[in-house]
């Protein structure tokens, strides 16, 4: 496994993020302001990419 640089996970995941920033605006009905737990995930997921992130670098 690579220590530094770019690996199959980055990859994967830089084209995940990608075709979702690419493709969601597709997909979207009219767009109205966001409920209250719609503005919950952001907040829980990034909570939980740092999490893993701390856990993964050990």
């Amino acid at each position: 496994m690579e220590e530094f640089g770019w690996g199959i996970g980055s990859i994967v995941a830089m084209l995940v993020v990608a075709a979702v920033v690419f493709f969601f605006p597709l997909v979207m009905g009219p767009l109205h302001p966001p409920s209250a737990s719609v503005l919950l995930i952001f907040p829980v997921v990034l909570v939980a990419v740092f999490i893993f992130l701390r856990q993964a670098s050990k």
